[in-house]
């Protein structure tokens, strides 16, 4: 399992910040802008060059806004999520849950093909208008040897209600469960 595996995983779970077990704290719709900073990238395939072009395509996203509707933050799960990364939907299976109060923290295994593992983890902290997370993926082949690892920071931020010009993502398909 290259790199590219790794990096595959991790980026969808940006698409969903985290949500905790006392009173619930979801995020307030509206205009959401986020910075990504990646922390390490390592194994095959991940050079400088190619650690620049990641940091540089994350730089580039950070100017753009996401519009939040009230339905998309009533429905944010980021274990779910976490769960629904592998290739074609696999469920990963979550050790550690605790996602929805002012600290998060989640760790998943998710089985690949042929045989190999990605492990996921998420840390940080979580407020209903500010996000400030800690994602890892490390990737091991079929007898455990560690293939990879890539660690970021992503800081999300709400500045008011949504305006024209921010995108405004389509529903997430249900969940296929097997």
């Amino acid at each position: 399992m290259a790199f590219h595996r790794i990096a595959a995983l991790a980026l969808p779970v940006l698409a969903v910040a985290a949500c905790s077990s006392e009173p619930v704290i979801r995020r307030q719709p509206g205009s959401w802008s986020q910075k990504v900073e990646i922390l390490r990238l390592e194994g095959k395939g991940a050079t400088p060059q190619v650690k620049a072009q990641m940091q540089a395509m994350f730089d580039a996203m950070a100017g753009m806004s996401i519009c939040l509707t009230p339905q998309a933050a009533a429905k944010e799960d980021l274990a779910q999520t976490t769960e629904q990364i592998g290739p074609r939907g696999q469920n990963c299976k979550i050790g550690k849950r605790d996602d929805t109060g002012p600290t998060v923290g989640l760790s998943a295994v998710c089985p690949q093909d042929g045989g190999g593992t990605v492990k996921v983890s998420v840390t940080g902290t979580n407020a209903a208008g500010d996000r400030n997370l800690t994602m890892k993926s490390e990737g091991f082949d079929a007898s455990g040897v560690a293939e990879g690892v890539m660690e970021m920071r992503v800081h999300t931020v709400r500045s008011g209600p949504c305006r024209a010009g921010d995108i405004t993502p389509p529903p997430a398909p249900m969940a296929v469960k097997r």
